[in-house]
Formats: structure tokens, C-alpha cells, sequence
């Protein structure tokens, strides 16, 4: 069957092609797709990565059109999202309990000619997830909150814990979240003033303090505690070793986050590091895990989805909601294209 889907090349080039996709096998679905968001690394794509002209689009929710023989757990018309990766089962690290550790699983990644933003897109039957009792938009979230919950779960924030979140992004602001669910003490949040919309969000999601980090450097802030336990950093990583300073001995940092070029790379004091027995720990949310307690989360409303989908969009308009978000990043928080 035919279907348009957008394709990018850098810098900020955007196609929106017609074509084929193949049968779908016995253990694949096809999903039309009803909502796809827009993550930072379309944004890395269509600024730098995508070489050459690449479909795009993960953070998908849909509805079932046609499921292989194989496929048992969902039924055509049910409401689905999409795992964006899957652990293999037969690797040593599968069978030795690290099936975290494997992405080797099937994927919709290039598996077709498109993908999130896209009328329909074909899937492997392992990364289609059931859900009810959200809308599109909101279901579109579960893949990000996926990751903000492999953050979390990386740094282990417990009861009581002074945490720092620096990075208001999407992903910062669900981990914000996350750890006021997790029983954190005193929540900071740093961010530039000029973030009004996240700043504002930050603060009704548990935040009890903002740092302006335009304004008073993380590493010279001073904090009720003396520094946090805890600090998740969604931000770029020359923020890192600032983070250093802002925690207190024993303190663990988790950093996530992709970069390119020179600042891919930092520089911090070992000898400051050691003596505070400090830990930076990175997370990779690949493969997708916790697509189940996203989507009970959300759909409980302790994780305010609707507070988070500040600009929708159809499909004609991808390449222009993506140019407004180059452009004004403070005002909106997530971006979601919605199919009628």
C-alpha cells in the first residue's frame, strides 16, 4: 500500500515522499500511525547526522490496520505504541539477565520506506505495545518516558535525597517527576531564565527550587545541603563537571545525552572526583524497557502528559514545527504531530 512519509537531510533539509510499503510478514503489524514527537536526536538528524536522506521519526502511537499470523497480543483496531529497540533473548548477555544491555532485537529502524512521521508504518511484532485510556498524544510520550525512567532508575534518587535535574528538555522534566514519585527530599532545577514554559512546568511537576544557570553558575551555587545527592543532567555534557562541584561526597550523577565534535568531549579534576567518591554513571535507554509502568503512569496522571504536548501539529506541517523549534526552543516542551 501507498503511503507519504517525511524524509530529512542536514542542514534542515525536509522531503515529504510517497511510497510503497512492502507485505507485511507473519510477525509484523501494520500501524496507521496517529501521533509521532518530536526528540532531540530528529533534531541532531536533521541538523548534522542524516548524511544522506533518511526516514524520520520514533515516538510513535497508532492503531492496528493488519497483524501477520503470528502475532497474538493484538488485535486490528487496537491502540498501540512502538518500542523504538528490543534485546535479542539468545545472546550471552540476554541469557545471562543483561537483556538491558542488548539492542540487537528486531526494530522498525529502516525497516521500511518510513517511519514515525508517516500515514502508516510496517513494525516487528516485539515492539508493538497494547495500551488504553490515553489519548494519541499523550501515548506518543511512553518512548521519552521510557528514558526518563532508565535515568532514574540509573542513578537510584531514594527517599529522602537532595536532587539536582539540569536540563528542562522533555526528558529532564518526566526524570524531574520521577523523582518527587521516588520520595526526593529537595528537588533543584537548572535551566536558563529565557525557559519560561519548562521552568513553569519544573515547578508544578516538584521542583522546589530553580537555579538560572545564566545567571549563578551551578558550581558556585550554593545549595541548603551543601550539594544534592543525586544529579540527572539531560543537558550537554560540558555541563558535567560543574555537576561535580554541586554534589555532595558520595553524590552519583547520571548523564544522557549525545553529542558531536569538540563538545563531545570534557575535562574535570580527578583529584576532586576521587576524594568525594563521586559516581557518573551513563544512561542509554536502548533497548526500550518500562513501556507498561510508562503507560500506567500516565494514564494515572502522576505523570501529566497533557502538561508536556505544548504544540501540536499534522503532517503537512512537520517541516515547519520542526524549524520552530530550532528557533524557539523556550516556549514549547514537546512537539507531537497528530493524524485525524
Amino acid at each position: 500500500m501507498k503511503t507519504k512519509a517525511w524524509y530529512v537531510k542536514a542542514p534542515f533539509e525536509f522531503e515529504l515522499r510517497e511510497g510503497e510499503l512492502g507485505e507485511i510478514r507473519d510477525d509484523e503489524v501494520l500501524i496507521r500511525v496517529k501521533a509521532c514527537g518530536i526528540c532531540g536526536t530528529d533534531m541532531t538528524s536533521a541538523k548534522m547526522t542524516a548524511k544522506e536522506w533518511e526516514a524520520i521519526g520514533h515516538e510513535i502511537s497508532g492503531v492496528v490496520v493488519r497483524k501477520g499470523a503470528r502475532v497474538s497480543h493484538v488485535e486490528e483496531g487496537s491502540s498501540v505504541t512502538l518500542e523504538t529497540s528490543t534485546y535479542c533473548r539468545t545472546c550471552e548477555l540476554c541469557r545471562d539477565g543483561r537483556y538491558d544491555l542488548c539492542n540487537k532485537g528486531p526494530s522498525f529502524w529502516g525497516r521500511d520506506f518510513s517511519m514515525g512521521f508517516a500515514e502508516y508504518i510496517v513494525a516487528p511484532m516485539e515492539v508493538v505495545v497494547p495500551f488504553e485510556g490515553l489519548s494519541f498524544a499523550v501515548a506518543s510520550l511512553v518512548e521519552p518516558l521510557g528514558v526518563a525512567v532508565d535515568l532514574t532508575e540509573v542513578v537510584d534518587i531514594r527517599m529522602g535525597d537532595d536532587v539536582l535535574v539540569v536540563g528542562l528538555g522533555p526528558i529532564g522534566l518526566m526524570a524531574l517527576r520521577l523523582a518527587k514519585l521516588r520520595g526526593a527530599r529537595k528537588i533543584y532545577a537548572a535551566a536558563r531564565s529565557h525557559s519560561v514554559k519548562r521552568i513553569e512546568t519544573a515547578l508544578a511537576f516538584g521542583a522546589d527550587e530553580i537555579i538560572y544557570t545564566d545567571k549563578t553558575p551551578l558550581d558556585t551555587y550554593e545549595f541548603e545541603r551543601g550539594g544534592v545527592d543525586r544529579v540527572l543532567v539531560t543537558a550537554p555534557p560540558a555541563t558535567i563537571p560543574s555537576t561535580f562541584k554541586a554534589a555532595r561526597t558520595g553524590g552519583v550523577i547520571g548523564y544522557i545525552g549525545i553529542e558531536f565534535g569538540p563538545g563531545a568531549t570534557i575535562a574535570f579534576d580527578a583529584n576532586e572526583f576521587h576524594f568525594k567518591k563521586l559516581q557518573l554513571r551513563a544512561s542509554h535507554a536502548t533497548p526500550a524497557l518500562f513501556f507498561p509502568k510508562c503507560i500506567e503512569l500516565l494514564r494515572s496522571g502522576a505523570v501529566d502528559g497533557d502538561a508536556l504536548v505544548t504544540h501540536t501539529f499534522g503532517l503537512e506541517g512537520f517541516a515547519d514545527a520542526m524549524k520552530e523549534l530550532r528557533d524557539d526552543r523556550g516556549s514549547a516542551i514537546k512537539m507531537v504531530m497528530v493524524n485525524e
